[in-house]
């Protein structure tokens, strides 16, 4: 808004003052009149309400100063700058004028230069203020649909992991604890059976948040086209085969700028022959078995261009009773907290793994779950945690 279409409040008792105001502001302004505060409240919560009011402090019924308390306390017009115009200028009725809510303090008799620059820059700083104002509440409303848009988003991927009660049918006693860093998540989980096997597979996608959760999306879908649709069971094959089309859909070449993709451990179970299929791209797995914990590692390749580029490899066991298996992303690890505000770490996550082995699956996921938020505590989550 231009100075030009800007409307003044001007308030004084004294109709000589009024009429040199006018002379001076009618050149720049529009302007409104009130002689006493009352009147004044009035005005400026009407409609036009005024940009800026000029106001004298003595007058009769209620002063300026009282004047101003009261329009600071009324909602639609208490953002109105106030400049007192008076001859009022003891150190003690400046500051009476400013704790009532004024921004300036012009004294009587006035410099007109001044004045008019002074009007000028409180309509500026007015007018900027009510701009950003606008802004935020832009930014807000975008915001707010996008947070709804981002919230609709995960249910849909929620609704695209195993449900329960399959994985309850196909799979020996287990827990998942999945705790996304922001609404949705990059971490994911995908179970399926092919035959006799059943296929597990724990993975964590470049970033989090929305970006890591398009890649989990995408995630999911080639692994049931690959192990549910094309049939295939063996783990490092399944990686292979995944890397590949990773690598298709995103046109990834070495000299490419996305080279996003994924960090992921395969399990393929097969109750018959008592024995577990692992391969993995970075994430190993974890077995406790005797109060020993075994790390069964993983390649150091991506599921995405890299720098090394073979098969991956296939790890075979047999697994007895009591063993418990653990498949994870480096979230929980990652977490700063605790004591000295430092990473649980592998190391600490193994730690873990031993000590809540032997308890059941329920037991164990609570455990886990406390000490994750005990070490985080009132920090920030570092990770998508899996």
């Amino acid at each position: 808004m231009s100075d030009s279409k800007s409307l003044i409040l001007l308030v004084d008792d004294s109709r000589l003052s009024i009429e040199i105001l006018k002379d001076i502001l009618l050149k720049h302004y529009r302007l409104l009149i009130a002689e006493n505060g009352l009147e004044a409240l009035k005005l400026a919560c009407g409609d036009p309400r005024p940009d800026l009011i000029l106001m004298d402090v003595v007058m009769p019924g209620i002063d300026g100063f009282e004047t101003c308390r009261r329009l600071k306390t009324m909602p639609e017009c208490c953002d109105i700058p106030v400049i007192f115009l008076t001859s009022q200028t003891t150190g003690e009725n400046i500051i009476q004028g400013f704790d009532a809510g004024a921004v300036d303090y012009i004294p009587k008799p006035f410099n007109i230069p001044e004045l008019l620059v002074r009007v000028r820059n409180h309509l500026t700083l007015k007018f900027a203020r009510d701009q950003n104002e606008r802004l935020m509440e832009k930014v807000e409303t975008i915001n707010s649909k996008l947070t709804a848009g981002i919230r609709y988003a995960r249910k849909i991927q929620s609704a695209s992991l195993p449900d329960a009660a399959l994985m309850k049918s196909l799979l020996p006693p287990h827990f998942v604890f999945l705790q996304p860093k922001e609404i949705v998540s990059g971490d994911f989980y995908w179970v399926g059976e092919v035959e006799d096997n059943v296929v597990v597979v724990v993975a964590d996608s470049t970033g989090h948040g929305v970006p890591g959760a398009f890649m989990s999306m995408f995630g999911m879908a080639q692994i049931n086209q690959i192990v549910a649709v094309q049939k295939i069971c063996t783990p490092s094959v399944i990686l292979d085969t995944l890397r590949k089309e990773v690598i298709k859909a995103f046109k990834q070449t070495e000299a490419s700028e996305i080279k996003d993709g994924m960090d992921i451990s395969v399990i393929s179970l097969n109750r018959e022959s008592r024995t577990i299929q692992f391969a993995g791209a970075f994430n190993p797995l974890y077995m406790v078995r005797g109060g020993v914990l075994e790390a069964i590692p993983a390649d150091s390749m991506p599921i995405s261009i890299g720098l090394r580029y073979k098969s991956y490899t296939n790890h075979v066991l047999e697994y007895q009773t009591g063993d418990c298996f653990y498949m994870a992303s480096d979230g929980y690890a990652s977490q700063f907290g605790g004591p000295n505000d430092k990473k649980i770490k592998t190391s600490g996550l193994k730690k873990l793994m031993v000590e809540y082995a032997p308890l059941p699956m329920d037991a164990q996921k609570k455990a886990f779950t406390s000490f994750f938020e005990n070490w985080k505590g009132n920090g920030e989550q570092t990770d998508d945690v899996l």
